[in-house]
């Protein structure tokens, strides 16, 4: 009888201590630790830089055509050759565009020789008629004008004053003559026409030329010939691709970055580039460009960053990545932007004052996505990285993050 009372002792005392053990177990989950990241706030010099894949985009490899058909009569440049502005690159045959040019030239000699004696000649001796005719005009007016008053008075017969008057008219009607003949002709009639023909002879002229120059094709630009795609004897027609030049200037890389760093963006900002065939080389630059719009698909903005011409290996159309200095703060407070948690949009920390954790509503300023500077907080004071909702009660400081490690 009395070994069954044992084992019922036995299996008491067991079961007493495993719910001792559980209650031991759960008192501890309650009131165990949950460690957080923490930060020590600590003034810092913050360069804030806006990282982007960027794209060779100009200068573009220029493809240079014909403009007229013709014969290649010779090609100046070879492949890889330096070209200066205006430098001729390829001639074809040039005899019908220079024997048009030649006739267009005298056409318009000719025509300006006409146009010069009818000013220098016609044009004075109807102008001297003219006032020929008026002078004998007004004599003959003043010749009426006396005869009147004499026939008044009755000292010549009226036959006298009638023969005046003939005269009178005769002269104003020759002046009458003389004068729309010299309108005319100065106005509307042969000089008009000989002005024509000389604006004409110009036009065609500049034609000419125009013709002549298309049979040179010529370099638009200091730059350095890709390609030579004809060779002389060839046949060449309008709109065929004749030489492939690259212009001479500073190359221009496209980024695009997003809005939100439009408040850190301007032009001159320094910026270093490497390009992803060429990693370990960086490359000094600048932002040249800053978007005037924004894409609104993307919600982003167009950069360009320019680069020296100098740099050996770069080929229109690499890619690469671009680092644009875009703000300097110096003993800056600033805090890892994963520390500030928002409710409502309105932003919070956990501070740390070495007994508690407190919850506090918080004034940041952006800088960029991983840094904000906050304010009314002093040097080290501590933060901890918890979530919004974390039981105040619970938490205590983790492992410290360096600013360092903030990429």
């Amino acid at each position: 009888m009395l070994m069954p009372d044992k084992k019922r002792r036995r299996r008491l005392i067991i079961l007493a201590i495993a719910v001792f053990v559980a209650a031991a177990l759960l008192v501890f989950r309650a009131n165990r630790k949950t460690e957080a990241e923490r930060y020590v706030l600590k003034p810092i010099d913050l360069n804030y830089t806006i990282l982007a894949n960027c794209t060779v985009d100009y200068p573009r490899p220029l493809d240079l055509t014909f403009q007229t058909a013709g014969v290649v009569l010779g090609v100046e440049v070879a492949d890889g050759d330096r070209a200066a502005h205006g430098q001729v690159l390829v001639r074809i045959d040039d005899f019908e565009a220079r024997r048009n040019l030649a006739i267009r030239e005298d056409g318009l000699r000719s025509a300006e020789l006409k146009l010069k004696n009818a000013q220098d000649e016609v044009l004075p001796s109807l102008t001297e008629k003219l006032r020929e005719s008026e002078v004998v005009r007004d004599q003959a007016e003043r010749t009426l004008k006396r005869n009147r008053e004499i026939e008044a008075a009755g000292i010549i017969a009226k036959a006298e004053l009638e023969k005046a008057d003939r005269e009178y008219q005769s002269a104003l009607s020759r002046y009458n003559q003389q004068k729309l003949e010299l309108e005319n002709y100065s106005r509307s009639g042969r000089l008009a026409d000989l002005a024509t023909q000389v604006s004409t002879a110009r036009a065609q002229l500049e034609l000419a030329r125009r013709d002549f120059d298309n049979t040179r094709l010529a370099a638009p630009f200091e730059g350095t010939v890709i390609k030579v795609h004809v060779q002389p004897g060839e046949r060449a027609t309008p709109a065929m691709r004749a030489v492939t030049i690259l212009e001479s200037a500073s190359w221009q890389l496209v980024l695009n970055v997003d809005q939100k760093e439009l408040p850190f963006l301007k032009p001159d900002l320094a910026a270093v580039v490497t390009m992803d065939a060429y990693p370990e080389t960086r490359i000094d630059g600048h932002v040249s460009y800053v978007c005037s719009e924004v894409d609104k698909e993307r919600n982003t903005c167009e950069l360009r960053v320019e680069i020296p011409r100098d740099v050996p290996f770069i080929k229109s159309g690499m890619a690469g990545k671009s680092e644009i200095l875009a703000a300097k703060y110096e003993k800056a407070l600033a805090l890892p932007a994963r520390f500030v948690k928002r409710d409502a949009g309105r932003p919070y920390v956990w501070t740390w004052d070495g007994r508690k954790a407190e919850r506090i509503a918080v004034s940041v300023r952006p800088v960029g996505e991983r840094w904000v500077l906050v304010e009314g907080f002093a040097a080290e004071t501590v933060f901890l990285d918890a979530a919004l909702d974390a039981p105040a009660g619970r938490l205590k400081p983790g492992p410290e993050i360096r600013p360092d490690s903030i990429r």
